[in-house]
C-alpha cells in the first residue's frame, strides 16, 4: 500500500488576495472595536470636567441621581438637589419594616457624627405606610436628620425601589455611589459615609 500522498489542489490555501481581504476585514472590525471601548469609557467618565452630565440621571451607580422633592411631616419642602457639594444618604423606609427600624439609630449615630459634611435623607414610603404614624416613630428614634414623605410613590418608583430598606449613597457631585436594598449595619454605613467624604 502507498503512503505517499500528493495534496488535493481541492484542499489548497486561499489565494493571496482572498487572504488579503479577510486580514482587512479583521483590521476593520479591530479598530471599530477599539474606538466603541473608548467611547463608552469617555460616556461612562462624565464630560471633560470630571462630572456625569453625559449620563441621564438613573437609580444605578455612576449615573446622576434622579432629583425630587418632598415635603416633611411639618411641611417644609426639601429637594435633593440642594444637598449638591455633600454627599447624601437617602434611606427608603416605612414605620412597619422591622429592618428599617434596626437600622435607624445607626443612620441617626451617624448624621450626628458627620454633621458638617454628610446629609441623610429619610424617605418615607408614605404611599405604602400611613403619615400619621411618622412623626411618633421619629420622636421615638430621636431623629434629626431631614425626612420626607413619598405619598404618592412617585419617588419609590423613579428610584426603582424593590423592597424596603434601600438605601442610596450620593457622592457631592451628585452621583450615585451605589443602591443596597436590605438593612445595614454601622460598621458598612461608616465605610461608605467614609469612602463618600475621601471625595471632597
Amino acid at each position: 500500500m502507498n503512503h505517499d500522498s500528493k495534496p488535493d489542489p481541492q484542499k489548497s490555501s486561499l489565494p493571496v488576495s482572498s487572504r488579503w481581504f479577510w486580514a482587512a476585514l479583521i483590521g476593520v472590525v479591530l479598530v471599530i472595536g477599539v474606538g466603541w471601548i473608548v467611547a463608552s469609557q469617555a460616556l461612562l467618565s462624565g464630560s471633560a470636567d470630571g462630572t456625569s452630565g453625559a449620563l441621564d440621571a438613573a437609580p444605578v451607580a455612576g449615573h446622576p441621581a434622579p432629583d425630587f422633592e418632598l415635603s416633611t411631616p411639618n411641611g417644609e419642602s426639601i429637594r435633593l438637589s440642594q444637598f449638591k457639594g455633600k454627599p447624601v444618604v437617602v434611606n427608603f423606609w416605612a414605620t412597619w419594616c422591622g429592618p428599617c427600624r434596626a437600622e435607624f439609630p445607626e443612620f441617626q449615630q451617624a448624621a450626628v457624627d458627620n454633621a458638617d459634611t454628610l446629609v441623610i435623607l429619610g424617605v418615607n414610603s408614605t404611599s405604602a405606610d400611613q403619615a400619621a404614624n411618622v412623626p411618633p416613630f421619629l420622636e421615638e428614634f430621636g431623629v434629626t436628620f431631614p425626612v420626607v414623605l413619598d405619598e404618592d410613590g412617585d419617588v419609590v418608583d423613579a428610584y426603582n425601589v424593590l423592597g424596603l430598606p434601600t438605601t442610596v449613597f450620593i457622592d457631592s457631585d451628585g452621583v450615585i455611589n451605589e443602591v443596597f436594598t436590605g438593612p445595614l449595619n454601622k460598621a458598612y454605613i461608616e465605610s461608605k459615609i467614609s469612602e463618600l467624604q475621601a471625595g471632597l
